[in-house]
């Protein structure tokens, strides 16, 4: 099978951290690619930022859809997924989808960690839109932006983390950025809770619909 991961950002940085984890978890026989907007902002960090990120992706995507099963749009806020499954039958999913779906087994409630605070609405809107509300626990703002140094990422995920845990009672963790990726056995082994990284989570999702040779429906929602 062949899957696009896409990184709505220009960052070089963030897509290198992608690409290292898909191709640590994918399987044998799946081959993985991962190509950012480099017409697109550094992050995705208002929804300014997403819609000139979509535009951009809007037009690339022309290009791709024909030379791959499914693609991943790596990013948390799931931007541009639902405009994707219009133009094609083939599997797309965002980081926010998967990663909740991911968690719903191993716990009663999550929590997300995001970015700044201003991100928390948006997050609200995306767990009320996939009706996981009764599921979530809290959306917790670390400060961090989409690009941030390891040390930095790292300090500021055990500590909303363990507040997640303690104050919130939530079971799982949730990533909430791509630029998170593979902080996920870090932040288990400290917090005590599974730690859920949207990278993987996407990735072995999309492995999942491939195999299984289930297409988009396009009997209602999607033209």
């Amino acid at each position: 099978m062949k899957i696009l991961c896409i990184n709505p950002n220009s960052s070089s940085e963030v897509t290198e951290g992608i690409e290292k984890i898909c191709k640590e978890y994918a399987l044998t026989d799946t081959e993985i690619e991962v190509k950012c907007i480099k017409e697109a902002p550094l992050g995705i960090e208002s929804y300014h930022d997403a819609a000139v990120s979509v535009k951009y992706l809007l037009d690339k995507f022309e290009e791709w859809k024909n030379e791959y099963d499914g693609f991943i749009i790596a990013c948390h806020s799931d931007i541009g997924v639902d405009l994707l499954r219009e133009l094609t039958k083939k599997p797309i999913i965002g980081l926010g989808e998967a990663s909740m779906l991911l968690a719903l087994p191993l716990g009663h409630k999550f929590s997300i960690l995001s970015l700044k605070r201003k991100k928390i609405p948006q997050k609200e809107d995306l767990v009320k839109k996939y009706g996981l509300e009764n599921r979530c626990a809290s959306i917790r703002a670390t400060g961090l932006g989409v690009v941030a140094n390891y040390k930095e990422k790292r300090e500021k995920l055990i500590q909303e983390g363990e507040k997640a845990v303690k104050e919130d009672r939530a079971e799982v963790l949730i990533l909430g950025c791509a630029g998170m990726a593979g902080l996920d056995k870090e932040i288990e082994k400290i917090v005590g809770v599974p730690v859920i990284d949207g990278v993987v989570s996407a990735l072995m999702l999309m492995e999942s619909l491939i195999r299984y040779r289930v297409l988009t429906s396009k009997v209602g929602k999607y033209l």
